[in-house]
C-alpha cells in the first residue's frame, strides 16, 4: 500500500498556538510555518464532568492528526518550554497550578501542606447550601465579619475587649437594663442582678 509522505509527517507534529476561540473551544496552531484551521484541544474531561482551562497563545502543543489529515487534528497541550517554563517552586514533591495573574495553588505531599496564594485584590468565594464542616484548629489573620447568628458550644476567650452596639444577655439577665434586689443606700452591696 502506498503511503503519502505528507500524511505520515502530519500524524504527530509540534506546533504553537496562534489564536484561541473560547466560544467554540477551538485553537489555530502554527505548524511548520503553516496555520491549521480552528481545531479542538484535548481536555482531561468533556462529558457530564467537564474541565475548562483554555490554552494560551504561544503555548506549545502536539498536533495529532488521524490518518495524517490536519483537517481532523486535535491539539494536545501541556509541553513546557522557554516561553512557559515550569512554575516557580515546583519540585518532585508537590503539585502546582500557577495562573496567569500570579495566583498559585500548591499541595506538597512531603510536608502535607495545601497552600493557595492570590494576587492583590484576590478573593475566595465558596457557596455550600448544606454548610461547612471544618475539623482542626484555625488561625485567622485579619478581620472576621459574620452576617448571621453565631453559636459556640465551648468557651469563648478573647485577649481584647468585647464591644457591642446593642445589649449583652446572660440567660435572661440584660447587661444594660437589669435591676438589682436588696438595694440600700450607702456603701452596702446590692443583691445579685435580676432578669
Amino acid at each position: 500500500m502506498h503511503e503519502d509522505p505528507t500524511q505520515l509527517i502530519n500524524l504527530i507534529r509540534y506546533g504553537t498556538i496562534a489564536t484561541v476561540d473560547v466560544a467554540s473551544a477551538r485553537v489555530v496552531v502554527s505548524v511548520g510555518g503553516l496555520a491549521t484551521k480552528p481545531i479542538p484541544w484535548l481536555a482531561p474531561r468533556a462529558g457530564a464532568t467537564r474541565t475548562w482551562s483554555p490554552p494560551t497563545p504561544g503555548e506549545q502543543v502536539l498536533v495529532l492528526s488521524p490518518g495524517g489529515n490536519l483537517g481532523a487534528a486535535v491539539a494536545l497541550t501541556g509541553i513546557f518550554y522557554d516561553t512557559f517554563a515550569i512554575p516557580d517552586g515546583a519540585t518532585s514533591d508537590n503539585v502546582v497550578i500557577a495562573f496567569g495573574d500570579g495566583a498559585v495553588f500548591l499541595y506538597d505531599h512531603a510536608t502535607h501542606l495545601l497552600k493557595g496564594v492570590l494576587p492583590a485584590g484576590g478573593r475566595v468565594e465558596l457557596t455550600a447550601p448544606g454548610g461547612f464542616h471544618l475539623v482542626g484548629d484555625m488561625d485567622i489573620d485579619g478581620a472576621f465579619h459574620v452576617t448571621q447568628a453565631a453559636t459556640f458550644d465551648a468557651t469563648l476567650h478573647t485577649a481584647q475587649d468585647i464591644t457591642t452596639d446593642t445589649d449583652v444577655k446572660a440567660g435572661d439577665i440584660s447587661l444594660r437594663s437589669h435591676p438589682h434586689d436588696q438595694v440600700q443606700p450607702g456603701s452596702g452591696m446590692s443583691g445579685k442582678p435580676q432578669p
